[in-house]
């Protein structure tokens, strides 16, 4: 018994690092691939032809665009396999590595400025990913396609899923008309709540494909089709709306947000649909939301503040003294009593 325990959990622990692996190999080619694709639309931009956020497809000419694609469609199939071996909850977060590798690709490719700010927010997404990988749950929480139609037949499950719907809906007919083109929010929204769909139907399917591989008939299973479908359906959308959102917002406002917003919704729809946190220990959930939160914190310093003019070379002025022509540069001296209680007849 003893030695069947020690077997499943060295089977559960290399699954664990294959998963993290291909994980963290997903977010260097989806990082690139913001890169990419958004080369591509500043080429069709300076042509004149129609852009994305326009409603154009002109961009389906655009090699680069199609370059981009390509890599994001190895980091996805990369990432689709993370989740057939680690659970939602390790593999999602990771995708702060795809944004570290955005940020200092834009700097060399696309002239956006990467300041201390931001060097700094990169470290803090690093030591966030970090904490998440050591508190992550390694137990794999579905283990068959027929495990899987079980949990998505639950009823929390089930008013989540219409939830999300329902808002992408408002969102598509209603706000996008209106604001799409002014707030970024707008397209990330949407692309954030299809996609804890997309990745519930990523993980089936890559259970299913390894029950396929196990010698199991998982193509004979309606729900590998069923969940095959939806997921064609949410990936549609979701690059739809990135492409929008890319052509006319910054790169380091789009990647960044679109982060958080996707990875909050799929821990969300991972809580609810797999309970991977009801097998953690309190120290574990702690971590894994410290490790999230940090992420976040790193996330935020690299969009707030990326329009600061700060970098090492003027941080002597911030130190020592206001830089040159500012009117910070001031001297306090203590008032006495009398200059203070004169100060406030003044006021009457």
């Amino acid at each position: 018994m003893g030695v069947t325990n020690m077997d499943d959990g060295a089977f559960y622990r290399s699954d664990f690092y294959i998963g993290l692996s291909l994980a963290i190999i997903s977010s260097f080619f989806i990082g690139g691939s913001f890169i990419l694709k958004k080369k591509g639309l500043l080429r069709l931009a300076s042509k004149g032809s129609m852009r994305a956020g326009q409603g154009g497809y002109a961009y389906l000419k655009e090699w680069l665009w199609w370059a981009g694609l390509i890599s994001m469609g190895v980091g996805e199939a990369a990432n689709f396999a993370a989740y057939a071996f680690a659970p939602a909850t390790l593999v999602t977060p990771l995708g702060a590595m795809s944004v570290l590798v955005s940020a200092m690709l834009s700097t060399y490719f696309l002239n956006e400025k990467l300041n201390i700010h931001g060097k700094v927010g990169c470290v803090l997404c690093i030591l966030g990913s970090t904490v998440m990988v050591i508190h992550a749950p390694q137990e794999e929480e579905v283990a068959s396609l027929s495990v899987m139609a079980e949990k998505l037949k639950d009823p929390g499950f089930i008013i989540f899923a219409i939830c999300i719907v329902v808002s992408a809906m408002i969102l598509i007919i209603f706000v996008v008309p209106h604001y799409g083109q002014k707030n970024v929010l707008v397209y990330i929204l949407i692309c954030s709540v299809i996609g804890s769909l997309s990745v519930s139907c990523v993980k089936g399917l890559g259970i299913g494909i390894k029950d396929l591989f196990a010698g199991t008939a998982a193509l004979k299973e309606p729900l590998f089709w069923a969940l095959l479908v939806c997921l064609v359906i949410c990936v549609s959308i979701q690059i739809s709306y990135l492409n929008k959102a890319l052509d006319i917002f910054n790169t380091s406002i789009v990647t960044p947000i679109y982060y958080v917003f996707f990875t909050t919704s799929v821990m969300v729809c991972s809580a609810i649909l797999f309970k991977e946190w009801l097998r953690m220990s309190t120290d574990g959930v702690v971590g894994t939301v410290s490790g999230f939160l940090t992420i976040i914190m790193g996330i935020f310093l690299l969009h707030a503040f990326k329009d600061t003019t700060f970098s090492w070379d003027s941080l002597p002025l911030y130190l020592h003294g206001a830089p040159r022509g500012s009117t910070w540069k001031q001297s306090y001296i203590a008032l006495s009593t009398h200059e203070i209680l004169g100060g406030d007849m003044d006021k009457k």
